[in-house]
């Protein structure tokens, strides 16, 4: 089914107008010649309107007029030719004969816009007997342009029957004996037409080709993006997972060297505390024979104070007077600690290698994917 042209498909993107002298630019978007040339005019290293991309594709000399380089562009005369026979549609519906009733039909041979009665008549006279006359409702710009006949390029009012392609026009039989007999390449028109037929034909082909494999590609690349994501996150998860179990690792590392320390100062310090507590014994019984001492040297009564040197004597002498204890040694767990640092710091090193390994296996098996992927892909 041959493609509509939507309304807004015949409007330049720039002045919002049906197109006038459409030309392509580099990256096939359609714009009016006056409006690319104004385009250029107002800005330097101007691009596309619509996708930036460069209007000249390859810009030797900057100082180009704006005018030549846009009337180097090719023009979309399809286009034309459709903008043309919209216009021809919106025209003030009137009958072209009468001019006073409103047409409702239209000759898709000779453009002619009919009431009901000239359209009788139309179709009665012997030159416009055979020509299709259709409702005016019913006619789209493609078909009116499609059912335009190919007439004389000299004289616009006979039919094409050749195509010189070395003047590249299309030429009646007069034209064809009178101006082009010296002419290398002629052709009839339905084998050029046919010929250009087969081009668009194989141009489609390779569009519709390229454009399938860009998708493919486009498709392929998301792909890529999705499984680099999964990657990452399956990633992320792995060192959250190994970074925690390390922590728990380096925390219990803590707690346990810190209980060693405190194990070690903590029996160390209960030995000082141990002999503290006897030092203070033999001090309060040294107090307190002290005082028994002082009394009896202060009031010494003559008949008892022999007795109570005596016992006195008998009593400090069987007091442990010394000063010296010794409390138990610290034993400095450094050894200890490095010995259990030196085994946490061997399992760590057994669990990066695991994450390296872990890593690895992600990492394949996100290319295996890939490659799946890939394969359908093809």
């Amino acid at each position: 089914m041959a493609a509509v042209v939507q309304a807004h498909e015949r409007e330049c993107a720039v002045c919002t107008n049906d197109f006038t002298t459409p030309k392509i630019l580099p990256c096939g978007h359609l714009f009016c010649r006056e409006c690319v040339i104004s385009w250029m005019d107002s800005k330097s290293d101007a691009g596309c309107p619509l996708c930036t991309c460069p209007i000249v594709e390859h810009q030797g000399n900057s100082s180009q007029i704006a005018a030549d380089v846009v009337d180097a562009l090719p023009t979309d005369s399809v286009m034309e030719v459709i903008v043309e026979s919209a216009s021809l549609l919106v025209m003030v519906d009137l009958c072209t004969v009468c001019e006073d009733l409103t047409a409702e039909y239209i000759c898709m041979h000779c453009f002619e816009k009919m009431c009901p009665s000239c359209m009788k008549i139309h179709k009665k006279m012997v030159v416009s007997r055979s020509h299709d006359v259709e409702s005016v409702s019913t006619v789209t710009p493609e078909r009116l342009a499609a059912s335009r006949p190919a007439l004389c390029a000299d004289h616009v009012t006979e039919k094409a029957d050749f195509f010189c392609v070395d003047h590249n026009l299309a030429i009646c039989t007069q034209c064809f004996s009178n101006k082009h007999r010296t002419c290398l390449d002629v052709k009839s028109l339905d084998e050029k037409i046919q010929s250009a037929e087969d081009a668009f034909g194989s141009l489609r082909e390779k569009m519709l080709t390229a454009e399938d494999n860009l998708k493919k590609a486009i498709v392929n690349l998301n792909a890529r993006v999705q499984t680099a994501d999964v990657t990452q996150q399956q990633n992320m998860a792995l060192v959250d997972k190994t970074c925690d179990r390390l922590q728990s690792m380096v925390d219990e590392c803590r707690r346990q060297v810190k209980k060693l320390i405190s194990d070690s100062v903590s029996k160390f310090k209960k030995s000082l505390c141990d002999v503290k507590s006897e030092l203070e014994k033999r001090l309060g019984k040294v107090t307190s024979h002290k005082h028994l001492v002082t009394r009896a040297t202060a009031v010494r009564p003559r008949p008892a104070l022999i007795h109570a040197a005596q016992t006195l004597t008998d009593r400090v002498n069987s007091l442990d007077l010394s000063d010296e204890l010794e409390a138990e040694p610290w034993v400095n767990p450094s050894s200890e600690i490095t010995r259990y640092c030196d085994d946490v710091v061997k399992v760590i090193g057994e669990e990066l290698k695991s994450f390296k390994l872990q890593l690895l296996v992600v990492e394949v098996s996100s290319l295996f994917n890939l490659s799946h992927v890939q394969h359908d892909l093809i």
